[in-house]
């Protein structure tokens, strides 16, 4: 059977911005309702209330035909226009690539009086800060702002739902061809990934993205881990037939680190079976601080691991279906850029090391192994304590709230990170 690869009915112009305008003036025209909620909501005014209806028209002059894409830009002529009789419109510039100036709002307001409108309005789309002030008349709204109304009108508006789609589908195109290195056309709105839905490279690294940026904002991990808000992550995402994409924040004690790899990170993985928070403990992590981890004996490690699950339990309670983990792996490269051999792994959920906080079972020999290869470390060895979220069972990592619930679990390991991430771990 053949499968023809269908174009979006969005995809009308070659330059993402003019993909979006169309996107999103096409349900505007389409949806009558959307238009006038999009006015009320998004645009803060109203045409005055008249007979007259409300119109909309495209890369052109009210009354004019549309113009080719290359003319449009050679003439600057705003990307929309929306109107109601001869006195009342509202000129709508979309910036995704580029940055708004005054100038620029300023000549299309005043070609909107040369036109007759006698109090034009002009609203900005943009995904950056504007530059500068923006003339009087003048309203800037970010593209995720306009991208979380859509998602709260899609149940009643399936024009709504088509055009945050169609936002998804773009960003996660531009970000692909490395086009969007700032700002966001959407926002984070859970971890969509399931049965109906199955895993999409594209589309979890646009997700990673969005995720990586608003944890980086949040007070909790910066007051309670020490979370680095400036220091990088990954320099690319690669690897386009992988099963997960992951991305990694670090801690203020790593400032002079030489490498990520060198110095506990807080690691984020989004792969084909679940959602992934973890700490990772690298293998070049330096002798004090493992030292100091196997200082501790048997039983401190263990100790140290119960008071982990202890803090994770708030959380297991709301999240069902969350599981408490730890994973440990030896590796060995052929090359410096060959994938590794996984020689050894121990993979369990942390409830398996202790009597009564069951299911699953009691079998603490897990955690006694994966001490023994600390004390004993011979080996390209790595380890990783946090939480998994399976799709299949845990149905809050679909919600806006899922990034609680990857902090949460992230903030539980606050007394492993303060064993290992000390001035002197450096």
């Amino acid at each position: 059977m053949m499968v023809l690869e269908m174009r979006n009915i969005f995809d009308q112009y070659s330059q993402p911005e003019n993909r979006v305008t169309h996107a999103l003036v096409s349900a505007l025209h389409e949806d009558g309702n959307l238009l006038r909620a999009f006015l009320a909501d998004i645009a803060n005014c109203s045409p005055p209330k008249a007979k007259d209806s409300i119109e909309i028209c495209e890369q052109t002059y009210p009354g004019e035909i549309e113009a080719a894409e290359e003319e449009t830009e050679r003439r600057g002529i705003p990307d929309a226009w929306i109107t109601a009789g001869e006195d009342w419109c509202l000129v709508l510039e979309n910036k995704v690539l580029d940055v708004a100036t005054h100038d620029q709002l300023s000549r299309h307001l005043l070609t909107a009086k040369r036109f007759g409108f006698t109090k034009p309005r002009a609203l900005v789309l943009t995904i950056r800060e504007t530059d500068g002030e923006m003339p009087e008349g003048t309203r800037v709204v970010e593209w995720h702002t306009v991208y979380r109304w859509l998602i709260d009108r899609a149940p009643e508006s399936p024009w709504a739902r088509r055009v945050a789609e169609f936002l998804e589908v773009m960003e996660g195109r531009m970000v692909d061809q490395q086009q969007l290195t700032a700002g966001t056309l959407t926002a984070f709105n859970g971890f969509p990934f399931d049965s109906d839905n199955p895993f999409s490279y594209l589309e979890a690294k646009r997700i990673l993205g969005l995720a990586t940026v608003e944890l980086r904002n949040r007070n909790d991990l910066r007051s309670d881990l020490g979370m680095a808000p400036d220091l990088p992550g990954r320099p690319a995402i690669t690897g386009r037939g992988d099963d997960r994409v992951w991305d990694f924040l670090q801690f203020d004690a790593a400032h002079e680190a030489n490498n990520f790899t060198d110095f506990p990170h807080l690691t984020l993985r989004i792969g084909r079976e679940d959602i992934g928070a973890m700490i990772t403990v690298p293998n070049g992590l330096p002798r004090a601080s493992l030292r100091r981890l196997v200082e501790l004996g048997p039983d401190g490690f263990r100790d140290l691991i119960h008071d982990i699950l202890e803090r994770m339990q708030p959380t297991l309670t709301v999240c069902e279906g969350m599981e408490p983990r730890l994973n440990a792996v030896q590796v060995r490269f052929r090359t410096q850029r060959s994938v590794p051999f996984r020689d050894a792994v121990i993979d369990f959920d942390l409830r398996t090391g202790f009597d009564s906080v069951g299911p699953p079972k009691t079998q603490p020999q897990w955690i006694e192994a994966v001490y023994n290869c600390l004390a004993n470390k011979n080996s390209n060895f790595q380890m990783q304590i946090g939480a998994k979220f399976p799709y299949r069972t845990c149905e809050a990592i679909r919600s806006v709230d899922a990034l609680d619930y990857v902090a949460e679990a992230w903030i539980a390991c606050r007394p492993l990170i303060e064993l290992l991430v000390t001035d002197n771990s450096v």
